[in-house]
């Protein structure tokens, strides 16, 4: 018994020994960022990343404030978290209602899958958050417990009213939309899926949601108005026309008036700017906008260096979620090109080309085209930089007196010239005396 007792002393010395040599680990604390109005909380290893996202959630809150017309008084926190894995049949991108340890709220965004960054999902989704967060600032939600969210049409149409700006709709959707006819539903408008359209119905639907979006915000007092009937969210029904119309006094007693706004407001921004390149100063800034792309880092190289800009296509064609974002950027290019300067569109449209290209076949080699266009840009930029300064220079240095050249000129009385008689004139004289 007691050679038994030993060897059982003997079995836990060894054993306790063993435990003290091996080394107890800690979980590493997930790294964060916090955004300059301290409502967007960003969690993700790599702080260039997060630094990139935290941009933008702040200029897309910019944009919601502006069109809504509100001050930054946020309540709840919106936690945005990059997961890297996902789990069987969740969505790409989902958005929940949680509660701290403290028992205050806060709205997290989770991404299963990084090219959901350079995607309209994903800004679309903040939209969302922050209507959501602003609609239940003053009614008391409990985590775990059904919300309402935000009207699809609503952040849809902020979407494309932030990428449309005053440069109004791509030649080819204003083309659809005109086909469809002018006959805008808002009974069943309102209650459209536009997660479950194929891309040409989506891209309608944004179009046309913008439309009722800026027919609402040209009322009276609509961007209070508007701002009224979200907060109400909580207790009506987003595919109710009542509630919405409800909420703009201007409406009240004219039923017709917003069916007319809205089509007026389609006419308008399909139009508008259509006429107007871009310079090529602006031009080369949307595009390397467009462009500053970079694959996420390998966790197995951390030290291996990763490409960025143009260079990175080929590396992005190559990932999973690669056609998605490559989709995306020829989306993107697209409407560039629609405004480019008459010197720089061949070159964006050289840009999409190529990305439609690696869509198809991601191991296609485009490097020489990348590094031929990339040249043909620097050159252009550079050359209109020149001609820019030279300009700035004599007009500064070199026009200090008036000349005098066209003072005679300027002087005589003002005639109308003689009438042109060769053929092209005479022509259009022709043409325009038939009414056309």
């Amino acid at each position: 018994m007691r050679r038994v007792c030993l060897m059982v002393a003997g079995f836990a010395l060894v054993l306790s020994s063993q435990a003290q040599e091996v080394p107890t680990s800690t979980p590493v604390p997930l790294q964060r960022s916090i955004s300059t109005s301290q409502q967007f909380i960003v969690y993700y290893q790599d702080k260039t990343v997060r630094a990139r996202i935290v941009r933008k959630l702040e200029d897309i809150k910019g944009h919601w404030l502006k069109r809504l017309s509100l001050r930054d008084d946020w309540k709840a926190p919106i936690i945005v978290r990059l997961q890297t894995l996902r789990p069987p049949n969740y969505p790409r991108i989902s958005t929940g209602v949680y509660e701290s340890d403290s028992g205050e709220l806060k709205i997290q965004i989770d991404i299963y899958e990084p090219s959901v960054l350079q995607s309209a999902d994903f800004d679309i989704e903040v939209y969302a958050a922050l209507c959501l967060e602003f609609a239940y600032r003053n009614t008391p939600l409990k985590a775990g417990k059904a919300f309402t969210k935000a009207p699809a049409w609503l952040v849809e149409g902020l979407y494309e009213d932030s990428q449309s700006g005053e440069d109004g709709l791509p030649p080819g959707l204003y083309e659809t939309v005109i086909q469809r006819g002018p006959s805008l539903k808002l009974e069943s408008f309102l209650k459209e899926r536009p997660a479950m359209m194929d891309a040409t119905s989506r891209a309608i639907f944004r179009a046309q949601a913008m439309g009722l979006l800026r027919s609402l915000l040209s009322l009276p007092n609509g961007s209070v108005s508007l701002a009224t009937y979200l907060s109400q969210l909580p207790s009506v029904s987003i595919t109710d026309v009542a509630p919405l119309l409800a909420a703009f006094p201007a409406l009240e007693g004219d039923s017709t008036r917003l069916s007319k706004l809205w089509v007026l407001s389609m006419a308008n921004v399909s139009a508008t700017g259509r006429i107007n390149p871009l310079t090529v100063e602006e031009t080369h800034k949307q595009l390397t906008a467009i462009l500053d792309v970079a694959p996420l880092p390998d966790p197995k190289k951390p030290d291996e260096k990763v490409e960025k800009g143009p260079s990175a296509l080929p590396a992005i064609a190559r990932t999973d979620e690669g056609r998605y974002i490559l989709k995306q950027k020829a989306d993107d290019l697209l409407r560039l090109e629609v405004r480019a300067h008459p010197l720089m569109r061949p070159m964006v449209a050289e840009y999409r080309a190529i990305v439609s290209d690696l869509a198809l076949r991601p191991k296609k080699n485009v490097k020489t085209r990348l590094v031929q266009n990339g040249e043909l840009v620097a050159a252009i930029v550079g050359k209109s930089s020149e001609v820019a300064d030279f300009m700035n220079w004599y007009e500064a240095s070199q026009l200090q007196t008036p000349s005098g050249t066209f003072t005679e000129a300027l002087q005589s009385p003002l005639s109308d010239p003689p009438p042109r008689t060769d053929a092209m004139s005479r022509y259009l004289n022709d043409i325009e005396a038939r009414g056309w």
